[in-house]
């Protein structure tokens, strides 16, 4: 039973959500946060013990209604989508004890649209892990690939593209309250439809992370960020933040970074222009049935259609979770400031965006809990160069065996 629960709970982890279209644009910054500790928030299927290593294999059904499915200002068209996504997962070690660790997933998902049948396809999604796990010594090599269909905020439309991370990190123990950290990543992504441009992104960091006490750790972060898109030329960035960890038992857990970004464009003269940058996750568990969480995340992005503009995307994002014998009710709310700042000449100025989101998700086990059942309602706003809103309705099954 207590595997059964452990591999409902994986399945609700890795089930994909349909949300307004905002994300792919924004992945590519991602590599920005390669230093987040994996260990530090709680996560639900390690509480369990996790499920034992080998082969596991699973199906994913969802469909999903749109109200604005091209995210158009003027007659938003509606469309119907049926997602089918079979995968297989390797793991060797899920509960960390191995010196050696390796894990593997593929999934393909098979699209096929009511009104637009001529968009009907297949995405496919793999990464892979191993790591390393010495006595004072950890190492990670990762490597995902994605490809993405749906409509996205930046790009203003409906678009097909790819997006491919990879990179290594590390920790070192110094001394038994200190830690050296160090990670390298890259992360590119590609359109391939509409004329769009991808990027690329390139990111290194080290910092130290020193237990002041039980509860509280603190270290500085030294971060290199190189970016290079057909739309903006190259852009060089230095940042220097101090990390604040607080953890308060097994009930209260705070990670925040905040510091000053030095960067220079390939197509501005002069030199480095100096602006904040950081970030804030938050996670507050008040009782066996009630969490909440919430974040603060600013990243910087090439503008995939705005030629000589980068976007400036601060997002604030919070939910409440109430868990039940079977399953689990969510209500969240986000909103993202989008700021496109010119980093050389331009033919028209471009307005700022304000996104808001909401959403609410119910989530049950059954079946013997080997089958998870989600259904999300989500409603999104967007104000400034393209005025539209959206409602999306889906509901999806994912079955473990």
């Amino acid at each position: 039973m207590e595997r059964a629960v452990a591999a409902a709970l994986l399945a609700l982890v890795l089930l994909p959500t349909t949300s307004p279209a905002e994300d792919f644009s924004l992945r590519v910054a991602d590599g920005n946060r390669a230093l987040a500790d994996e260990g530090f928030f709680p996560s639900p299927v390690e509480a369990l013990g996790g499920v034992k290593g080998g082969f596991y294999f699973g199906v994913e059904a969802e469909a999903t209604y749109d109200s604005n499915f091209f995210i158009t200002q003027d007659y938003p068209e509606s469309e119907v989508t049926a997602d089918l996504t079979p995968w297989i997962t390797y793991r060797t070690d899920p509960e960390g004890g191995a010196l050696w660790s390796f894990e593997a997933r593929y999934a393909p998902t098979l699209h096929t649209y009511w009104n637009n049948s001529y968009l009907n396809g297949v995405d496919h999604s793999a990464d892979m892990r191993l790591k390393f796990n010495g006595a004072r010594t950890n190492v990670e090599l990762f490597a995902s690939y994605d490809e993405v269909s749906s409509a996205d905020r930046l790009a203003g439309g409906f678009i097909e593209g790819s997006i491919f991370n990879y990179g290594i990190r590390g920790s070192y123990q110094v001394a038994p309250r200190t830690k050296l950290l160090a990670a390298w990543t890259a992360s590119q992504s590609d359109y391939s439809s509409g004329a769009r441009s991808g990027s690329d992104i390139y990111t290194s960091q080290i910092s130290g992370l020193w237990d002041a006490t039980e509860r509280i750790s603190i270290g500085p972060v030294l971060r290199h960020t190189l970016t290079r898109s057909d739309t903006t030329g190259e852009r060089d960035a230095i940042a220097t933040l101090v990390d604040l960890r607080y953890k308060w038992g097994e009930r209260f857990f705070f990670d925040a970074a905040a510091g000053v970004e030095f960067a220079k464009n390939s197509r501005q003269g002069g030199g480095r222009d100096a602006g904040f940058t950081g970030g804030l996750d938050v996670q507050y568990v008040m009782n066996e049935r009630w969490t909440w969480q919430g974040g603060v995340h600013y990243v910087t992005v090439p503008s995939p259609v705005n030629l000589n503009y980068m976007v400036e995307d601060l997002s604030f994002d919070t939910s409440v979770i109430r868990t039940f014998e079977r399953g689990s009710l969510e209500f969240g709310l986000g909103f993202s400031f989008s700021q496109y700042e010119p980093v050389g000449l331009i033919a028209v100025n471009r307005e700022d965006d304000d996104f808001l989101h909401a959403f609410v998700t119910y989530r049950r086990k059954i079946y013997n809990d080997r089958i998870l059942w989600t259904s999300t309602l989500r409603v999104a706003e967007n104000n400034g160069q393209k005025d539209y809103s959206q409602c999306q309705l889906s509901t999806g099954l994912s079955f473990e065996y």
